[in-house]
């Protein structure tokens, strides 16, 4: 195929798909610059390695093109598939989703994935804030290093949201949203989300791996 790497001359499947997911870590590889200063300090997570692209897409068409059902690092389910597309056709509606989801079926890579629709097939989306707690963030940060996305992901726990830099968010995913307390009366944190809500009217992602009934309402309040 020519959209995929070439096979090495006596490499197997296996070893060209060992050999192009080195090539994904590399052309991945995210680190974090720093601008400005105070209050007026931006972070942004960029490429270490500025890389074209089409050669981010055919590498990773070559890792996927390679890989087995033995050695298979990322793909979505066909369940995360369809709840990307219907959760994206709400956002064009409404700008706001709730991914009411059960624990292990991927909430992460389906939002981040949704992310990518957003940012590839609309282009309204380039900057991502995804807000969870502090535990969360690596592994956070690690599938989307593995998915490559096309848009600048953001990853800070709750508590830091006082330490967000001055950038306009396009897309702001809320881990664990049942858990903000906005209703009867709204917490400290709530009324933080909703001011940075009205300031930059981004798409809304909620998510939640325990959603109750007492969530919805505390969401809709």
């Amino acid at each position: 195929m020519s959209d995929v790497i070439s096979r090495i001359p006596s490499y197997s499947d296996d070893m060209m798909y060992e050999w192009c997911l080195t090539l994904q870590r590399v052309v991945c590889a995210t680190k974090e610059v720093k601008s400005g200063r105070g209050r007026n300090t931006v972070v942004r997570t960029v490429l270490k390695s500025p890389t074209h692209q089409d050669v981010i897409d055919r590498i990773n068409r070559s890792v996927e093109f390679y890989n087995t059902e033995s050695n298979m690092e990322f793909k979505y389910r066909d369940y995360q598939e369809k709840i990307i597309e219907q959760a994206n056709e709400i956002l064009s509606d409404h700008r706001f989703v709730y991914l009411g989801m059960q624990v292990r079926t991927g909430k992460t890579l389906t939002s981040l994935g949704l992310a990518e629709v957003r940012a590839t097939r609309h282009n309204d989306v380039e900057n991502v804030l995804f807000l969870t707690k502090k535990k969360a963030m690596s592994s956070i940060t690690d599938d989307s290093d593995l998915m490559c996305p096309s848009y600048t992901l953001f990853v800070m726990n709750y508590e830091s949201m006082h330490k967000l830099p001055s950038i306009k968010w396009d897309m702001v995913v809320l881990d664990e949203a049942h858990g903000m307390g906005a209703f009867p009366k709204a917490s400290k944190r709530a009324k933080q989300v909703r001011d940075m809500i009205k300031k930059h009217n981004p798409f809304v992602v909620l998510m939640s791996g325990t959603p109750t009934p007492e969530s919805y309402s505390q969401m809709y309040h």
